[in-house]
């Protein structure tokens, strides 16, 4: 079937904040639509988002170029492709961009493009996205995982981490793994309360808690707590993405901590000591992304739990590439829109997972309530989704897939986390 149109648009993301939504229309009427997400938080060698620019709208983030580059360049070139060879597709957008990053159409053009042609071939076939790309065997589901606090770049002034998370990874079904993160964030509150002297506990950027303190083991305890009070201490573990490329200056290698400038050592040591009182599954951007020799140095030291690349990676197969050569971390955040297509996110993908890695696909603080990161990542065997607590849009939508996958696919099971279990 051939792309007869393409369309698109400006509309705003769960941020209130501009992104591209693009419509493929195929000759018999068939229409996919997509708009690609984009982070508060964004490594450095993520696909680069066209942006307007212009102060008057949007503080400089109208996408109004990003809708020009669709309808004047990107249509012309795959006008009349079959929208079901989704990766002729998407090689065509790598070749008419050029570039490394996606600078010349913007990430979000190639991204919103590739995927609202993914979703028009799912009209055409009839089947989930999970299921068109991945016609075959899918033995596991990944978990839901839920941020309960917010700190770093998305709530200033709080913990220098950026998010603490329960993982329910002992969950015999993702029914029990989604009751035990309602019920965690339903109890948070009490907790905090207590910790706070009798004040009432804020909401943070995605729906999380404001870090209620400035040193991130406080908030370890209070969720241990809750987990206890909801007696579901033993199935739980913890992730927390650090974000330290945030907090990094580079001229004088060290990180601005809590007021003080420390060094990679002292860093490590701080973490050393959170993965020795609790256990962690996984600790995301402990170190600079620019910094290989320093995720080495880490890997080797924090060695009750497993080091997770997002800006070191990029969901970019190169990147991974690299990083497992060097030890430098066995886990990956999965974020499509970092590399541009949905060819390139799902081989990238695939290889780190083929070579020992586990996947953990996440939403982005600015998207829209149908992220496709969960179905691909069942579709490529993933191993947990990132997303915020059980409240509100994008969240709500993410675990309702995991759900539905669960009984559309009855042999399939929760991702077995034992194998990469270090503490």
């Amino acid at each position: 079937m051939k792309i007869q149109d393409l369309r698109a648009r400006e509309i705003i993301d769960c941020k209130g904040k501009p992104l591209l939504e693009v419509d493929i229309i195929t000759e018999d009427g068939t229409m996919g639509r997509a708009a690609s997400p984009s982070g508060i938080s964004a490594g450095e060698h993520e696909a680069m988002v066209l942006r307007d620019g212009d102060q008057s709208r949007y503080d400089g983030n109208g996408v109004r170029k990003a809708v020009e580059m669709a309808e004047k360049v990107v249509l012309p070139a795959i006008q009349g492709m079959d929208v079901l060879d989704q990766q002729a597709l998407d090689r065509r957008l790598m070749e008419l961009d050029g570039t490394t990053n996606k600078s010349r159409l913007g990430g979000n053009v190639t991204y919103s493009t590739s995927l609202a042609v993914m979703r028009a071939g799912c009209q055409l076939r009839h089947v989930s996205q999970y299921r068109y790309l991945n016609p075959g065997d899918i033995r596991t589901i990944p978990l839901p995982t839920s941020d309960m606090f917010a700190g770093g770049s998305y709530e200033d002034d709080t913990m220098p981490v950026q998010e603490t998370t329960i993982v329910p990874y002992k969950a015999s079904s993702i029914a029990e793994a989604t009751e035990i993160l309602c019920k965690v964030y339903k109890k948070l509150p009490e907790v905090i309360r207590e910790f706070q002297g009798g004040r009432r506990p804020e909401i943070g950027a995605m729906s999380e808690y404001m870090a209620p303190s400035t040193d991130f083991m406080d908030c370890l305890d209070i969720l241990y707590e809750t987990a206890k009070r909801c007696h579901c201490e033993e199935k739980i573990a913890f992730h927390m993405d650090c974000a330290f490329s945030e907090i990094y200056d580079a001229k004088r290698g060290t990180y601005h901590y809590c007021g003080r400038e420390v060094d990679l050592d002292e860093i490590i040591g701080i973490l050393k000591q959170a993965t020795e009182k609790y256990n962690f599954l996984y600790i995301e951007d402990p170190v600079d992304e620019n910094d290989w020799e320093g995720w080495v140095k880490a890997a080797k030291a924090l060695n009750r739990t497993t080091l997770c690349g997002d800006d070191l990676t990029v969901t970019n197969i190169d990147y991974l590439r690299k990083a497992l050569d060097m030890g430098a971390c066995g886990a990956f955040v999965f974020k499509p829109n970092q590399v541009g297509t949905v060819t390139e996110a799902m081989e990238a993908q695939r290889y780190a997972v083929d070579h020992g890695m586990f996947s953990i696909p996440s939403i982005r603080a600015g998207g829209v309530s149908d992220d496709p990161v969960a179905d691909m990542g069942i579709a490529g065997g993933a191993a947990a989704v990132k997303l915020g607590p059980p409240k509100f849009g994008h969240a709500i939508h993410i675990i309702n897939s995991l759900l539905r996958a669960e009984t559309e696919l009855p042999e399939a099971k929760p991702f077995d986390f034992s194998p990469f279990v270090k503490f």
